[in-house]
């Protein structure tokens, strides 16, 4: 037979005890356990962090680079557009240069020619002679001024 002596009793008090031992000590394993799980979540918060930070930085890349390869395509249009006017501009000059390049041989045949003709040509001859006479009437006609006193 069981005495119940109340809460005097001792092995009561002692079975209370293990009882709440039991349960302090299910209370601590609760309490770890759930520190574990706030050090996961704190790590994997963390971790989300860093990778928002590494996706923003590499956003401002991304959009730092895209500026610059839509001025590099204007830049690209810009020296195509110079070249293609350089281009123009050289097909005239090659023209313009070939037709040069045509007077020039004119002349050089027009040249040669006349050093064939020589300074004993008829036409030389002529000339000088008009050359002697004209020289000779501007020699008198100064004379006449002179003379007339102007």
């Amino acid at each position: 037979m069981k005495d119940d002596r109340g809460e005097l009793d001792l092995t009561r008090q002692i079975d209370e005890l293990k009882k709440n031992k039991d349960s302090t000590l299910d209370l601590s394993l609760l309490i770890d356990q759930h520190k574990r799980e706030i050090h996961r979540y704190k790590m994997k918060e963390s971790e989300w962090i860093r990778t928002q930070n590494q996706l923003d930085g590499n956003k401002r890349i991304v959009e730092e680079l895209s500026s610059k390869v839509i001025d590099l395509k204007n830049e690209i249009d810009r020296l195509s557009e110079e070249n293609d006017n350089l281009r123009t501009i050289d097909s005239s000059h090659k023209q313009l240069n070939g037709e040069l390049q045509a007077k020039i041989k004119e002349v050089e045949n027009e040249m040669a020619l006349l050093k064939g003709i020589g300074s004993n040509s008829p036409e030389v001859r002529d000339l000088k002679r008009d050359n002697k006479y004209l020289a000779k009437q501007v020699e008198d006609y100064r004379e006449i001024l002179r003379k007339a006193g102007l």
